[in-house]
């Protein structure tokens, strides 16, 4: 269990320096790996430990940050869990940094701290946020090179923010973070402070170089947190009206909107009246359907998220993050199968 006492990510502890790199043959190869940026960590086992928890990986450029493009053209799209597919680009390049997408496994808040032509602090706005609102979830956290933090969180199904707040960015659908053991060119390296399973802090382990494997354990985002992350300009709707993939407003009359509103009033039902021991598997295909109808443009994505947790509320069992994730894996999955109703 992540441990409970920690509600706010600490502060980081002064940068920890990067193992010396090995000696290697300079230059480039053909596929565009710089040998150059050659460094000890085991950057082809940290991406197989991380594959093997079911999170996607792909692979950077050394030293970079850069989806490294001549082994992954489509960038973070190109991710995979295949194992062979990874050996074969980590063969290709042993250097390349490890690319996780965000929006799937996890989300990340993204916490910089001041650079050259960016002042702002983010973990200032970060305390200041915590204070006004209420503390944060004691969950996955890395070290970045910059003496930033990532906090990880269950996904919320929500896409990227950049500038979300005065050194803030938001990595959710469509975004990706680089994992530990990654290193940039100046020798610095991105770093576990919490583990995703234990959530113990490092400097609390007898294991002073916690295992990217250990995970996931990830807990929702607070509900501020989600407040924040929300869009700010959406179209004006009525009641009964269905916000689709691409932004347009579908009416009550239409015929996609219809069967959508009816699907969801469907799995609604079925998650409520769930046998007892089957609630988490029903809600799980209620969300997997629902998915394809929202990827479809039937169905919006908000909306079918708080239908189904208001509708386990009333079932019980269980609490509101749990839910949410079974929820937030179900609609995954079925947004990757659309499921297209003519309009």
């Amino acid at each position: 269990m992540l441990a409970a006492s920690r509600e706010v990510a600490k502060l980081p502890d002064p940068r920890r320096a990067a193992a010396p790199a090995e000696e290697t043959e300079a230059g480039g190869s053909s596929s565009g790996c710089d040998a150059s940026h050659h460094r000890s960590p085991d950057l082809l086992g940290a991406a197989l430990a991380y594959s093997e928890r079911g999170w996607p990986v792909f692979p950077c450029e050394p030293g970079g940050k850069r989806p490294l493009g001549a082994l992954v053209p489509h960038g973070l799209k190109d991710a995979t869990t295949d194992a062979a597919i990874i050996r074969e680009w980590w063969g290709k390049c042993p250097t390349a940094n490890t690319g996780l997408p965000t929006g799937q496994a996890f989300d990340v808040l993204d916490v910089d701290r001041p650079k050259p032509g960016q002042p702002a602090d983010g973990q200032v706005t970060l305390w200041e946020l915590v204070a006004e609102h209420g503390p944060l979830p004691a969950g996955p956290t890395v070290l970045t090179p910059s003496d930033g933090l990532h906090l990880y969180f269950a996904p919320t199904g929500l896409g990227n923010r950049a500038g979300l707040r005065p050194g803030l960015d938001y990595r959710g659908v469509g975004g990706y973070v680089l994992a530990p053991p990654s290193v940039l060119a100046d020798g610095t390296a991105y770093t576990w402070l919490t583990t995703p399973l234990t959530g113990v802090w490092a400097e609390d382990r007898d294991d002073p170089d916690p295992d990217p494997a250990d995970g996931p354990m990830f807990l929702s985002a607070p509900a501020w947190l989600v407040e924040l992350l929300a869009p700010t300009s959406r179209p004006t709707m009525a009641p009964g009206d269905v916000r689709r993939p691409d932004g347009a407003v579908g009416k009550p009359g239409d015929r996609r909107a219809a069967y959508g509103r009816t699907a969801l009033d469907a799995e609604k039902g079925r998650v409520a009246l769930a046998p007892p021991r089957t609630g988490n598997d029903q809600l799980n295909r209620s969300a997997h359907a629902l998915g394809q109808l929202v990827a479809g443009g039937a169905l919006d994505l908000d909306e079918v998220m708080a239908v189904l947790l208001a509708a386990d509320a009333v079932r019980g069992g269980r609490s509101e993050a749990e839910a949410r994730r079974t929820i937030a894996s179900g609609l995954r999955a079925g947004m990757r199968q659309p499921r297209s109703v003519p309009a």
